[in-house]
């Protein structure tokens, strides 16, 4: 029986950005599948009917997660971290896919994605974690939280799914950033990518090494701190080359489309040049629903999925695409406060780590669509068409809402 008196200090606010954006989904997804739908006979309200079959799914995740106290996780932590493994590993050898990629269980009619999955299993696991250990006080804690995060990583990236892989990295940031638990691994995480970002240009490379070399100086850093901070700069830009023939194929294409969208337009630069002509035609006020002519007439592939958001430019133009942002914004808000107020650290943790890896899925999905971040397999929350990503987001924000309702003892 649902308590009410718990619902009346949920997050109003939450709820209704969620619904929102939800809303938006349904619509958007109409509108990008309508055209082809009907050109082939098949019911137009197809992948509508299914995304609204999994937001019940969610709907019933959420009511659920709200209702349960999330202190329970923390017990469950290891179980769940095996099972993504399990799962995550059965994927490779029994999961079905498309284009080379193998992401995915086919169980009748219904699939679902098991790295989907993994991301919320993942912030349960390393907010019990952290809550365990406040401090890395050894090199031992810090190699057993890389392993942590390591091993499903890599279990990912063999998939391949590298997007999905690099939320497990903006989780771990973000997370540890939350806890502070170690400047020292949070430095050896982090600037390690911006060696990456400043490599191709040789000269800037070697004077970001100088300042790095000139910081742990000024720090008086030791020899370990030095060895782990400059050396895994060094390692990481001499290893660019290795790392780059790591790359599948069609990875490096949208690396290098992003570089040059024009040297293949009709290739991997495709995707990227037709939905920022998409988002430009949509003007202030946009073309009107279903009249965008991008989006009707079929020029971006899968739209429905991970370019959903240029759909939104065009039809409802700066206002709607604005709008849209608006309600991500107040749901990174409202995690936020739901964080600051939680009343133990596991619950702070749980909080940020959902608030880490939802606002990487909006800047990397809307980046994409904007042309200002490389193409990558990222869906947008509660918007984008896909089942287990609606699912395992209205889940987490279920979470939150256990989290907000427990700030004060409450009379069952």
């Amino acid at each position: 029986m649902l308590n009410l008196r718990m619902l009346k200090v949920s997050d109003l606010l939450l709820w209704i950005a969620v619904g929102l954006l939800a809303l938006i989904g349904f619509f958007a997804i109409f509108s990008s599948t309508f055209a082809l739908l009907l050109k082939h006979g098949i019911d137009s309200l197809l992948y509508v009917k299914r995304q609204m079959l999994a937001f019940s799914l969610g709907a019933a995740g959420l009511v659920f997660f709200s209702y349960l106290d999330y202190k329970h996780l923390k017990r469950l932590a290891p179980f769940l971290y095996a099972l993504m493994l399990f799962l995550l590993i059965l994927v490779i050898f029994g999961g079905t896919g498309t284009a080379g990629a193998q992401r995915w269980f086919q169980v009748g009619s219904f699939s679902f994605q098991p790295s989907e999955i993994a991301k919320i299993i993942m912030v349960i696991c390393l907010a019990s974690f952290f809550t365990e250990k406040r401090t890395l006080n050894s090199r031992w804690d810090s190699f057993l939280l890389i392993g942590l995060v390591g091993l499903p990583f890599l279990l990912i990236f063999k998939q391949p799914d590298l997007g999905t892989a690099l939320v497990f990295v903006a989780i771990l940031l973000g997370m540890l950033c939350a806890s502070w638990a170690s400047p020292k691994l949070l430095a050896v995480l982090f600037t390690p990518i911006i060696s990456i970002l400043v490599r191709p240009l040789l000269p800037l490379w070697i004077i970001y090494l100088g300042a790095v070399a000139i910081s742990l100086f000024l720090s008086r850093a030791r020899f370990w701190d030095w060895a782990a901070i400059f050396g895994t700069n060094t390692v990481i830009g001499l290893a660019m080359p290795f790392i780059w023939g790591l790359l599948k194929p069609y990875q490096r294409q949208r690396i290098t489309a992003f570089l040059d969208p024009g040297a293949d337009p009709y290739g991997a630069g495709y995707h990227s040049l037709q939905s920022k002509i998409a988002i430009g035609s949509g003007g202030l006020f946009g073309k009107g629903f279903l009249h965008g002519t991008q989006t009707q007439l079929q020029f971006i592939p899968e739209q429905h999925s991970d370019f959903i958001f240029s759909a939104i430019g065009e039809e409802w133009g700066l206002i709607g695409a604005g709008l849209t942002l608006v309600l991500f914004a107040i749901v990174l808000w409202r995690t936020l406060v739901i964080a600051s107020d939680a009343r133990d650290y596991f619950g702070f943790l749980l909080a940020s780590g959902i608030a880490a890896m939802t606002a990487f899925h909006i800047l990397a999905n809307v980046g994409m669509v904007l042309g200002i971040l490389p193409v990558v397999g990222i869906p947008l929350p509660f918007i984008s068409f896909g089942g287990t990503s609606l699912i395992i987001n209205l889940i987490s924000m279920g979470i939150l809402q256990s989290i907000c309702m427990r700030r004060q003892k409450l009379i069952f």
